[in-house]
This record gives structure tokens, sequence and C-alpha cells, in this order.
């Protein structure tokens, strides 16, 4: 029986409110095995970068344990005691990123979440640069912090249908070639900025929007910075762990059906390490200030959601990515 009243009805403590949510997915079963050699070490400067460019009173932190070896959960129980992150979820399976990632955003009250691979270094001001778009174009639905041109048609129609014959959607170099090059060499992949079918690669030009700043049309999931309705889709439950285009489905191709855009940072203010070290973590400083406040959240506008039939948008895509030549 119960004696007595619970003496924490009697408080009056308020919850303290935040605006950007960072949830990042851990899976490091071994360090022994060569591919996750390096991967702890990784993990460790990922949230590091992370804490030295936050502003932790906007933005918290969660870690998802994917069943991880466990000195990966005793370091994150470190930082959780610590008040450096403020959640970390640890599961007995790896339940893959899909149904981790969207089981915390659905369930998060911020109105930004950020979903970030656990070998992604973060750059001081990407998040001031992330919001900025959301400022200046608001029908963004997703922002990546680091130019990804070459995923400008990867579940995009809503920006091409709404921009493209109003001549708003320009084609040229906004994006330098350092930035380019650095993409490619945390990538490991020099082929992603080729277009052998067309006049120019993506490193070339770009397609990109202009308002007040410049956001190049492209997004990807490694890293990038949601709306949270998104997470609000009605889709089935992940049946599997892992399947290709899981990420485009659950990820990626809401927003579009939003009529939102997927757009990303003209400079680069992430760097995808990997799984080896290299001397781009060796060398990395943080600059002190240039982080995001309150003030800036508070003028991001929330975009009303299109009525447009999706399957019109994606006809027209594909009508002028043909016969344009795009």
């Amino acid at each position: 029986m119960r004696i007595g009243v619970n003496p924490e009805k009697g408080k009056s403590d308020r919850n303290s409110r935040k605006f950007h949510r960072i949830i990042i997915p851990v899976f490091i079963p071994n360090d022994s095995e060569d591919y996750y050699r390096e991967s702890f070490k990784i993990l460790q400067s990922c949230l590091v970068s992370l804490l030295e460019t936050i502003n932790q009173e906007t933005t918290g932190i969660t870690v998802i344990d994917n069943c991880s070896f466990p000195d990966v959960s005793t370091k994150l129980s470190t930082y959780l005691d610590a008040g450096l992150i403020d959640k970390h979820v640890k599961y007995k399976e790896n339940r893959g990123k899909v149904y981790a990632v969207l089981s915390e955003a659905r369930s998060s009250y911020e109105p930004f979440v950020t979903i970030a691979d656990a070998d992604v270094l973060f750059f001081s001001g990407w998040e001031k640069a992330v919001f900025n778009v959301f400022k200046a174009f608001p029908k963004a639905g997703v922002v990546s912090p680091l130019p990804l041109q070459n995923l400008a048609f990867n579940k995009n129609y809503s920006v091409f249908f709404d921009n493209y014959l109003l001549k708003k959607i320009k084609y040229d170099k906004v994006v330098s070639d350092k930035d380019c090059n650095l993409f490619l060499k945390g990538m490991g992949n020099t082929a992603l900025l080729r277009r052998n079918n067309r006049k120019h690669s993506w490193k070339e030009k770009q397609y990109f929007l202009k308002n007040e700043i410049v956001a190049v049309v492209g997004a990807g999931h490694f890293v990038a910075t949601y709306r949270r309705e998104i997470f609000n889709s009605d889709l089935p439950f992940p049946d599997w762990k892992f399947k290709n285009g899981f990420e485009d489905l659950y990820l990626d191709e809401p927003a579009d059906k939003l009529g939102w855009y997927r757009l990303s940072t003209s400079n680069s203010f992430a760097y995808h390490v990997g799984n080896r070290f290299d001397d781009i973590l060796e060398n990395i400083t943080f600059a002190k200030g240039d982080k995001v406040n309150k003030e800036l959240f508070c003028q991001i506008q929330k975009p009303a959601k299109s009525k447009m039939p999706y399957w019109i948008k994606s006809y027209f895509f594909r009508a002028i990515k043909k016969y344009r030549e795009l």
C-alpha cells in the first residue's frame, strides 16, 4: 500500500526547452577487426567536434548505442554523467539505422533534428550555417552542412517544380575546388562528382538557389538537419534492419512529398571521416564563438505543406531533366 504523498508532486520544476536535437546512431561491434579498428576513436572525435561547435543551451545530443562492444557503452555513459550529452539510448541488438533514428526523431520535441553518422567531423559555425539556410529559404525541409551537389536530383522534385521555369534555380560554379576535394577525400570515391554524360562535372558547375545567401540544391543522409514534421509521415514499420533504399524511403523522400526542399551549404562545415584517421582529423582546430543562438531559430518560418500531387511533380521533373538535359 502507499503511505504518504509522492514528494515530486509538490515540486514546480520546469522542463528546459531546446530547438535542435542531434541524433547519432553508433554500431561498433569490436575494435579487433581491421574495419572497426579506429572507429571508437573516430566516434570520440565526432562527439568532441560537436561539443566544441554547438550551443548546448539550444541544442541537445542523443547517442544511440546499437549494440556496440562494452567500451563504447561505458564511454557514452561517462559523457552522459558529465552532462556532455543528454540522452544515451542502448539496444541489446543492432536495430539498424532507420529503426533507431526514427524512434528517437519521432519522439523529440525539438522542431529541428540532425541525424549524423558516427564518423562525421563537425567544423566551427556549422549550426549557424545550416539554420541560415532554413531562414533564407522557408521551404527548406532538409539541409546538409556541406555541399552535396551530386545529389541535386535525388528526391528533389519539389525544388525543381517550384523554381525551374521561374529561372530561380541557377547553374554555375558556387562550390570551391577545395570543398569539392575535401568531400571526395572523405568519401574515398573520386567518381562521385563526375558526370560523364554531361558537358560539366559536378565539380565544375552546381545547381543552386540564391537569396541573401547561396544554397546548393541537394542533401545527403549521412549528415543532415530535418524539420521534425518530416518524421510524421505514414510509412510502414521497417521490417528489415538493413535494406538498400531504406534511407531514401524513410529519410529522403518524405520532405520532397511535403513540398519541401533538400538543400546544402555552399561551404564545407562537416567532413565524412570514414573508418580511418587522416590529417583532417589530426589538424582540426575550433574557433570560439560563432555559435547559433535562440533568436535565429525564432526567425525561421514554418512552411505549408504542398497540395500539388507528388506524381505531377515527379512527371514534371523527369520531363525537364530529359528534354532540358539537366
